[in-house]
């Protein structure tokens, strides 16, 4: 039993919660320590108390339409990825925000090593808090935490926000405070998880705020149940090979 668990609780775990602890111990060392990870043919920087980059973000990355002439916003960047290959793609313009400031330096020393230190504006901010009402973009992405988390969970340590959103709080945040950031026209990718996360109701949540919503890109992968250790719901989960299956999408929301 974890801390995070109340007792009693331990019973109705979920594949999800399973899954999740098992990638935050995962990063765990690189999370504490810093160091680099390679990923898109390049060398990343990781500082301590950031969450690293993974196949997946580069598999968010690269699912987006960036390129010139847009105007390109982050929320939650991270070690920096995605904002630095917008930025280097020809992006006009490229903010990254995330909550954790030692992502935004992070963010900063990867634009840096990337020669697009000065075309990428790195914030520290809760959402669009730190914006003006003259930030305006054509494209908003966000990899926001995947599990939708019991709304009385208990965190550990803060980098378990990386991956779990008690009761969606922090999409339905999102949703409500995005509007006034979205150039007509424009466009939000958001990824989420179809195994582990709850994209039904993110689709709900959106469509209530006034946007149409439809899938952009799907990926599977598959990964050894014993890995993360035989729990019910790994075992559960697992198929004839003993794989268990992590099926994620991108989902590109726009205003009606």
């Amino acid at each position: 039993m974890t801390k995070s668990e109340p007792r009693g609780r331990i019973m109705d775990r979920t594949f999800a919660d399973d899954v999740g602890d098992w990638l935050v111990a995962q990063a765990d060392s690189l999370i504490k320590v810093g160091g680099t990870k390679q990923l898109m043919g390049s060398t990343w920087s990781v500082l301590p108390e950031v969450w690293p980059p993974d196949p997946a973000t580069e598999v968010f990355t690269s699912a987006l339409p960036l390129g010139p002439g847009t105007r390109f916003l982050e929320i939650g960047c991270g070690a920096g990825v995605t904002s630095v290959v917008a930025a280097m793609r020809g992006c006009e313009r490229v903010v990254a925000t995330d909550i954790n400031p030692a992502a935004v330096a992070n963010t900063e020393l990867n634009a840096k090593a990337h020669d697009v230190g000065p075309k990428v504006e790195a914030l520290t901010s809760d959402l669009f808090h730190e914006l003006g009402p003259e930030d305006v973009f054509d494209l908003i992405v966000s990899n926001p935490p995947l599990v939708r988390a019991r709304e009385d969970r208990v965190y550990d340590r803060p980098i378990e926000h990386s991956v779990f959103d008690p009761g969606y709080a922090l999409h339905q945040r999102f949703f409500h405070e995005v509007k006034p950031h979205l150039a007509a026209g424009g466009h939000v990718f958001m990824n989420t998880s179809d195994t582990m996360g709850d994209p039904y109701s993110i689709v709900a949540l959106a469509v209530r705020m006034g946007f149409s919503a439809r899938k952009h890109h799907s990926n599977r992968i598959e990964i050894p149940g014993t890995l993360i250790g035989w729990t019910p719901a790994i075992a559960a989960a697992a198929d004839e090979r003993g794989m268990i299956h992590i099926d994620s999408s991108i989902y590109e929301f726009t205003l009606l």
